[in-house]
């Protein structure tokens, strides 16, 4: 068989595949709700599978997953492999791809569940290629000194249609598939000194803690960038060889035209008789150089994505390699520099730069196998290349270069790395109108993107980008932050005025309030390819009540702030606020008075109230009685909430025993603790009911029986959740004491 027949054969075989599964695909959720094991992916379930799909990738499949050190940011790249299977096309809305992280600290034994992310994937008729698009979450796992590698497992589970349950590590989706990979963790940047000592393995004494502040906060010294001298030093035994270690001070030498790159090297400046002193031939050297062509023996560039919630293209990167990344965790390292461009017009040369960036990595001695994998993010504006769902899916191919040590430079995307290669993808974005004057764009309301808050009911569903957290009919409360644009603003370094911006809100048909609070915006600047961190800035109101713009603000390294990223436009306190409240923001340009432009406005509801619980005994001597090992002890629960979620039922201190009642909802959960979980239509006010208790098997001990409950609400923009509590005490005694 010819290659062009095999090549037939295997489509022909592709889209058998996916005929096979159009009914199972299209019907997907009303299969679930008559028979929620109806693909036979759970593994305890009262209810007999029908058809056997599990773990399915013919639609959709997890590209890649890395990790941004210096921002904690995971980032998964998603393959859309099919034109339909998607709910809709372009106009309707789609179904959701949902990616739950996890991060295991001890080799896979244990898992820590991180959160939820997700996109919106459409029908995209005549696709003939797949789409790739990508997700984000920002996580904080633990750090540790330099001294030390910190390398984590990764679990990416992917599941189209339906999110993965929390805190399920070994859950098998129907459509999707789980994606382990190895990530490594930054050390400390700032660390309490009492750390530094127990690292050091000293004695603190009660002398030294009387002398010396232990909770100080110390700031580790700025990382070096090691010396040809020191990288000849230290890869002379480790196969490294001059013309990788020695790259960059070469490179400075030649000096490259591109003003970027030429920054970049500014660390890595040497004369020529340095590399005679340590006998290597300088000559030789650049040959060398000049003969490698793209190698992707130390890294290699994966996989591209768009993330369309966060405007941001992704670059996974697998380093390959324990040496050759110019030192340690303690020493300055090295970067891996990725430079994308777009073809927005189609013709095939990618002639629009979108910009450069970067991470940075380091010498590992103990890497995996299979290696680490990290990740970049770009933050692009590609709005003004929008257009109306009417006219179709707007596909755009994306050439993205992986560089180390230098970019490749904006005005040659055929650029040929020495170290590193190059990937293409085509990446749909959302539809929408090119916004006219400086109109106002509200894109995320307490995490949540704008188009997953209800118009009328003011309540969010979805999953929110990048803080981890899925919403269900959610209100908000605390602090709500806005994020969002200001349309065609203009570049303030040719002289142009900077815009200005005023944030209203109103409760019911009342009077517009202007919010006036000053807020405190973490800045990060990308420039050369290289993040860096400025000074934090406040954003102040003048005496009219105008905040001044400030465009591409990206929380990163020095922003404490962990929701959301993007451009902050406010931080409204809404406590004493509640039901429904409406947002929108104007603007206008200073040089020129008049036009004064408005946002769509955003509805939300409010809501500030924990839920009421209650929990009492009714057997025996009811609250606080003693009973005997192996009595069922009853009593009543009662938890209200306009806006229920959850709520808990467990015993303190946990010894064993079971809750026989009442039962949890279909796979909501076990029985010690007993946990019964909002679904949409089961119940919305909370509940009433009865609760009991099986001793059999506890040790004799005085115990606690606690009865938590939670809201839906989405607080402080960054988790779900008002808890309301109350507990209940028992003395349980052996059978025979008096």
């Amino acid at each position: 068989m010819s290659k062009s027949e095999k090549k037939k054969s295997v489509k022909k075989a592709a889209a058998a595949e996916v005929q096979a599964f159009a009914e199972e695909r299209a019907q997907f959720k009303t299969l679930l709700l008559s028979n929620p094991n109806y693909f036979g992916n759970l593994k305890v379930s009262s209810f007999e599978s029908v058809v056997n799909i599990q773990s399915n990738t013919t639609y959709e499949e997890i590209g890649c997953v890395g990790f941004q050190p210096q921002f904690n940011r995971l980032e998964a790249v998603v393959y859309v492999k099919q034109p339909n299977g998607y709910g809709g096309g372009i106009c309707s809305n789609g179904t959701q791809e949902h990616v739950r992280f996890y991060l295991s600290f001890d080799h896979g034994a244990t898992w820590v569940d991180q959160g939820l992310t997700s996109f919106t994937a459409f029908d995209v008729p005549d696709l003939q290629q797949r789409l790739e698009y990508a997700v984000s979450l920002q996580v904080n796992p633990p750090k540790k000194f330099c001294f030390n590698s910190n390398i984590i497992l990764c679990r990416a589970i992917l599941s189209w249609n339906v999110a993965p349950p929390a805190n399920t590590p070994d859950y098998t989706p129907v459509w999707g598939e789980v994606h382990n990979t190895h990530i490594q963790v930054d050390p400390f940047k700032f660390f309490f000194l009492a750390d530094l000592f127990k690292e050091m393995k000293l004695e603190i004494t009660p002398q030294l803690k009387a002398a010396v502040d232990l909770t100080q906060t110390v700031k580790v010294a700025e990382k070096a960038t090691l010396s040809l001298a020191e990288k000849h030093a230290l890869y002379e035994k480790k196969d490294v060889p001059a013309h990788r270690f020695a790259f960059a001070e070469v490179q400075s030498l030649l000096a490259p035209a591109d003003a970027a790159v030429t920054a970049n090297l500014s660390n890595y400046a040497v004369s020529p008789e340095i590399f005679a002193s340590l006998n290597i031939d300088l000559q030789d050297l650049i040959a060398k150089l000049q003969d490698t062509d793209g190698s992707t023996y130390y890294e290699e560039m994966e996989c591209i994505g768009y993330n369309p919630n966060l405007d941001t293209l992704v670059g996974t990167i697998r380093i390959k390699r324990p040496n050759g990344y110019s030192g340690g965790l303690c020493a300055a390292g090295s970067r891996e520099y990725v430079t994308f461009w777009a073809d927005l017009n189609g013709n095939g040369t990618f002639e629009t730069c979108l910009g450069i960036t970067s991470v940075n990595v380091h010498d590992i001695d103990k890497i995996p196998n299979e290696g680490l994998e990290y990740a970049v993010f770009l933050p692009v504006n590609l709005k003004q290349y929008q257009q109306p769902c009417q006219y179709g899916p707007r596909l755009i191919r994306i050439r993205a270069i992986l560089s180390w040590q230098t970019p490749a430079p904006c005005w040659n995307p055929n650029h040929v790395p020495t170290w590193g290669n190059r990937e293409e993808t085509l990446i749909c974005l959302k539809p929408g109108t090119q916004p006219q004057g400086h109109a106002p764009i509200i894109q995320t309301v307490g995490s949540m993107d704008v188009d997953d808050v209800n118009s009328i009911t003011g309540l969010a569903n979805g999953t929110a980008a990048l803080a981890g957290f899925s919403a269900l009919d959610s209100p908000f409360g605390g602090l709500v932050i806005l994020t969002g644009h200001i349309a065609n603003t203009a570049d303030l370094s040719s002289g142009a005025t900077a815009l200005k911006y005023k944030v209203e809100v109103r409760s019911g048909g009342g009077p517009w309030e202007p919010v006036t609070n000053s807020f405190s915006l973490g800045r990060d600047q990308l420039l050369n390819g290289i993040w860096s961190s400025l000074p934090d800035s406040t954003q102040a109101v003048d005496s009219d009540g105008w905040y001044t713009y400030q465009e591409d603000l990206v929380g990163g390294p020095g922003n404490a702030q962990i929701f959301p990223v993007g451009n902050v436009l406010a931080r409204w306190q809404t406590a004493g606020r509640t039901g429904l409240h409406q947002i929108r923001i104007l603007a206008k340009d200073p040089a020129n008075p008049g036009p004064i432009w408005v946002s769509s406005v955003v509805v939300v509801y409010l809501k500030q109230n924990a839920p009421i619980a209650n929990i009492a005994i009714t057997s025996g001597g009811g609250n606080c009685a003693d009973f005997t090992i192996g009595d069922v002890i009853s009593g009543t629960y009662l938890v209200t909430d306009t806006h229920f979620n959850q709520l808990r039922l467990s015993l303190a201190p946990a010894n064993g025993g079971s809750f026989i009642s009442p039962a949890p909802l279909p796979a909501s959960g076990g029985t010690m603790p007993l946990i019964r979980t909002y679904a949409a239509g089961v119940s919305t006010i909370g509940e009433v009911g009865n609760w009991s208790l099986d001793t059999s098997g506890l040790p004799r001990c005085g115990y606690v029986v606690y009865l938590h409950a939670w809201d839906r609400t989405i607080i402080n923009s960054g988790f779900i959740g008002h808890q309301g509590s109350d507990v209940v005490g028992l003395c349980l005694r052996e059978a025979d004491e008096g």
